[in-house]
């Protein structure tokens, strides 16, 4: 699913013009950012929990030079799934 298919599928769902969603998901994006980046998470009720962690330095393999390289630190987003995904997930059958 991409950002025209939300911004549809939640103007059918809202009532709103296209443009109005848009500046919705818009506003919504940035305000996630901001948290982010400032190492403040959030929770997202029935979906689950957003922060960010700093990744250490850590040595990798490049296989097209065929030689090991440091990769630096890097903040990156973590997700954990609230429970009633993670039944939902675990009851498709799979």
């Amino acid at each position: 699913m991409n950002k025209t298919d939300v911004i549809n599928n939640l103007s059918e769902k809202l009532g709103l013009t296209k443009t109005e969603t848009e500046k919705v998901y818009d506003q919504f994006v940035t305000i996630v950012g901001n948290h982010l980046a400032n190492d403040t998470g959030f929770t997202l009720p029935g979906l689950g929990s957003f922060h960010s962690k700093v990744r250490d330095p850590y040595k990798s393999y490049n296989p097209h030079y065929k030689k090991m390289m440091l990769l630096p630190r890097k903040k990156v987003v973590h997700f954990t799934q609230s429970s009633s995904v993670k039944d939902e997930l675990s009851g498709g059958g799979l």
